[in-house]
């Protein structure tokens, strides 16, 4: 097949990943070319040439002039990228079209797509992509990334598949553990960064954090007065150094102040051995099981609860088998299971045409 991959807008797909959404776009990507079929990628500039047989940068357009502090000046760039991607496409057919931007235009543009398009929902419905929705080809399929995002997406036409993320198993190898915990991600108000400082201080242990500061001013406020006393931020870092970091850890903190779409540091961590503490909110309660970790919480508990809690499960994920966890990751969430069903999935469209 000739897939052409719509990636976001926003973050080149390179190492180190900006998040989950592009690294498990990368994954696939990579996945997909590695089974015989041919992929045209849509990306930012700055994308790792290597995963496509067809990069197509994305435009830019220096002549929208805008003061820098102009909130809407991304939209608006976002805006003009998609619009020429999506009249390459017109112009340059493929098979199929996999959309994993979060951008609303593939969506209302797809009835002009001579090939059926392919949503994958990383996040909850927001308003622009509702109208995508509604205005979307009557052959639009849409695959969520957990049941619970699925779930959200409420004014979808048809019932969404779910396809789980995969973790590459050959990269997080299982690691031996340690004493400190650890916590990765962007660093943002939403996942809760400080909510694992409080909870490590107060478990009385070191912790580690690995991600981009994607918040300044939480990343200062927040998070940098924090930091000392056992508490280290190592930076953004390529995922064989984290996985590194996280393989030497006795527990990996996911912290959630939204309902998370699915929680693929989660499952990183469990691939390596290492359990997982989380905030019970979102696509976590399908990721993490007894065997691998312990939930804590959901929407709406105090925050003191969620810090308590948190700092009294680091007690009872010590009496989980690594080597337990690692098989329960293996079996639910390699990468190799991913890329079968979207590659099934979409051998399916295509026939179907």
């Amino acid at each position: 097949m000739h897939i052409a991959v719509l990636a976001t807008t926003r973050n080149p797909l390179r190492e180190p990943f900006a998040g989950g959404q592009e690294a498990q776009t990368a994954s696939l990507t990579a996945g997909l070319r590695a089974r015989g079929h041919t992929v045209r990628l849509y990306a930012q500039p700055g994308t790792d040439p290597r995963l496509a047989d067809e990069l197509a940068t994305y435009a830019q357009v220096p002549t929208i002039r805008t003061p820098e502090d102009e909130p809407l000046a991304g939209l608006w760039r976002d805006d003009a990228a998609m619009s020429w991607a999506m009249a390459d496409l017109v112009r340059r057919p493929v098979d199929l079209v996999h959309n994993q931007s979060l951008h609303h235009f593939p969506l209302a543009m797809s009835r002009a797509m001579p090939s059926t398009m392919v949503t994958t929902l990383h996040c909850p419905p927001y308003p622009l992509a509702e109208i995508g929705v509604s205005l979307a080809a009557d052959d639009a399929v849409y695959v969520g990334v957990s049941e619970a995002v699925a779930s959200m997406w409420r004014l979808l036409p048809i019932e969404p598949l779910v396809i789980h993320n995969g973790v590459r198993s050959c990269l997080f190898e299982f690691g031996s553990g340690g004493e400190e915990l650890v916590w990765v991600g962007r660093i943002t108000p939403e996942k809760g960064t400080d909510l694992a400082i409080r909870a490590a201080r107060t478990a009385g242990l070191p912790l580690t954090i690995v991600g981009p500061i994607a918040d300044a001013a939480f990343y200062r406020d927040h998070v940098e007065p924090l930091l000392g006393d056992g508490v280290r931020h190592a930076g953004h870092l390529d995922q064989r150094a984290t996985a590194r970091i996280v393989g030497s850890s006795l527990a990996i903190l996911v912290t959630p102040r939204w309902d998370e779409p699915f929680g693929l540091v989660a499952a990183e961590a469990m691939m390596s051995g290492t359990p997982v503490i989380a905030i019970g909110r979102g696509g976590l309660r399908e990721v993490v099981s007894e065997r691998s970790g312990v939930l804590v919480g959901e929407a709406g508990t105090a925050t003191a609860d969620l810090v308590a809690g948190l700092a009294d499960a680091v007690s009872r994920v010590r009496d989980l088998d690594r080597a337990d966890v690692r098989a329960d990751a293996v079996a639910r969430f390699d990468e190799q299971r991913m890329v079968e069903e979207y590659c099934a999935l979409f051998e399916s469209l295509v026939a179907r045409r």
